[in-house]
């Protein structure tokens, strides 16, 4: 399990340094259970406190409307420019399959040019086979 590290305040470390001093100090004489039953409660505090006093998005409750209207606008707005970016990409990929189907079309109905439709359908079709490939189309 791996664990964030956030750089500490000198300050927050100073004021917790000095509070657990002040708890040492009051537990002085006093079993060791007692000494670890208000180090713990001290603790539990502090989380608790930083957890309500951060903010989580999406985690944003009906009390909030404000802040679920904005989380609304912000995913209605990626949402869309998603949909605009799959719809052109799809328009496209149709494009490319009616050149490659005219491509197949053309040899099967028995033509012959010694493959020159065949290699103007792929010097279109190169940069979008290496992509699809996974690796960057290189010039000559």
């Amino acid at each position: 399990m791996g664990t964030d590290c956030v750089p500490v305040d000198p300050v927050e470390r100073d004021l917790a340094a000095a509070e657990l001093e002040d708890m040492a100090t009051a537990c002085q004489g006093k079993p060791w259970a007692a000494w670890k039953d208000v180090v713990l409660r001290w603790h539990i505090d502090a989380v608790a406190s930083a957890r309500a006093q951060t903010w989580i998005p999406g985690m944003a409750g009906a009390s909030e409307p404000v802040v679920e209207q904005a989380l609304s606008r912000f995913y209605f707005h990626h949402m869309r420019a998603m949909i605009e970016h799959l719809r052109a990409e799809n328009l496209e990929l149709r494009r490319r399959l009616v050149e490659a189907a005219a491509c197949a079309r053309f040899y099967a109905a028995g033509a012959s040019d010694a493959g020159k439709h065949a290699q103007m359908t792929l010097a279109a079709l190169k940069p979008y086979i290496a992509e699809a490939a996974g690796r960057p189309e290189q010039s000559h």
